[in-house]
């Protein structure tokens, strides 16, 4: 499901998921692991995270498999979920998120925790729809929406749940580069090649200047985010709305 490759400096994180890199327990596990060993390896000094399937970077959580868990089961794993993206957001070596596919819900929130984010053209969409499921968004995802882009385009996809295509979200401040769509690893490898090259020290004092805040922020906003999710997860407009999509989704599996 993960596996990490080097170049010198830079170590890649590629999901491989079939078919859109969905978050589950096991997968979150296995990518929580990849990304540990990027950074804890010898030498690393930028991170490339990217994916092997074709139509998405992560299309956000397995609702199926996660809709099965007991309520403990659900707690733990988003706050595991809250600790990856905000590591992402503030870890040993800046992570640039090459994303060439759909993006939506926690899979934009992973690429929104990324220091750098590498967009490639085509019709695929970047949003956070947790509205549509009747979800609010963790309050460390808050943060980072500040962070990334104004407050118009926060309001937009966070309370109205729209999906940007590539171009738009660019347009927005929500990506750093946009590129082909078949560039997207190289482009993506190249602002981590740049990163890596930087003076060490003087990277790390910048970094913990800028990015330090925002994780302190994210880190306060997220407090026992586990248990509070939880609540809006087993609420009744949730679980209506989620098994509304579980249903059209066995439909489009049998037709």
């Amino acid at each position: 499901m993960i596996r990490v490759e080097r170049e010198q400096a830079v170590a890649v994180v590629v999901m491989d998921r079939p078919k859109v890199n969905a978050l589950s327990p096991a997968f979150l596990e296995a990518l929580d692991q990849g990304l540990a060993e990027a950074w804890d390896a010898p030498g690393t000094r930028a991170v490339v995270l990217a994916s092997a399937q074709e139509r998405a970077f992560s299309a956000g959580f397995d609702l199926k498999e996660l809709d099965r868990l007991e309520p403990a089961e659900f707690a733990g794993f988003f706050g595991a979920f809250a600790r990856l993206y905000r590591r992402v957001a503030w870890g040993p070596a800046p992570v640039v998120a090459a994303v060439a596919g759909h993006a939506l819900a926690g899979g934009a929130i992973l690429a929104l925790a990324c220091e750098r984010r590498v967009f490639g053209t085509g019709d695929w969409g970047f949003g956070l729809t947790e509205v549509d499921l009747g979800l609010p968004l963790p309050g460390g995802v808050i943060e980072l929406l500040r962070e990334g882009c104004d407050a118009a385009t926060a309001y937009e996809i966070a309370v109205l749940g729209r999906v940007l295509r590539p171009a738009e979200a660019f347009d927005r401040g929500l990506a750093h580069r946009l590129v082909p769509a078949g560039e997207v690893v190289e482009a993506a490898l190249e602002e981590a090649r740049d990163l890596a090259r930087k003076p060490p020290r003087a990277a790390a004092e910048l970094r913990a200047a800028l990015r330090r805040p925002l994780a302190q922020r994210m880190e306060r906003a997220d407090r026992d985010a586990g248990e509070r999710f939880l609540r809006w997860w087993t609420g009744d407009e949730a679980k209506a709305r989620r098994r509304a999509v579980l249903e059209r989704l066995g439909r489009g599996a049998k037709g």
